[in-house]
């Protein structure tokens, strides 16, 4: 799907993604701090009796040049509103946890940040991966702190 690639940072999260991609803020830290954040996703039912995630919610994957299948992930609900637009069956949003939507992606699937749009990035599946562990060790570094 084509979309306007005009990108407006609207929050502080894109903001450092904009600094990121200008090479201004290095890809690790953006990484480092995406994992702090909240982003939202497009789901195909609206979360079921208070706010709990139904078991048959299916999230909306892209997939690819490549062929691999990609978690859309988006940094802001305006920019995730032309996907529900336009792909049919996606128009609920939702706002979760970075590091706990991680944690849900399986091992053969990548992310994609605001797909469509300029201000963006993809990981692969093998990136994920390594996200997914760099998570476990910042979590084991602040446990063992504590």
């Amino acid at each position: 799907m084509e979309l306007d690639p005009t990108f407006d940072a609207l929050n502080a999260l894109e903001l450092r993604l904009v600094q990121a991609q200008q090479g201004e803020l290095e890809v690790p830290a953006f990484l480092d701090s995406l994992l702090d954040e909240q982003v939202f996703v497009l789901i195909d039912r609206p979360l079921g009796e208070g706010g709990q995630w139904d078991e048959q919610t299916t999230p909306l994957v892209l997939t690819s040049e490549s062929g691999e299948p990609m978690f859309a992930v988006f940094s802001a609900p305006e920019h995730a509103t032309p996907w529900a637009d336009q792909v049919a069956g996606f128009e609920h949003a939702l706002q979760v946890d970075f590091a706990w939507l991680l944690g849900g992606i399986p091992a053969q699937v990548g992310i994609v940040l605001n797909p469509g749009f300029d201000i963006g990035m993809e990981m692969s599946p093998d990136a994920v991966s390594q996200l997914k562990e760099r998570a476990a060790a910042i979590t084991r570094a602040a446990s063992a702190q504590h």
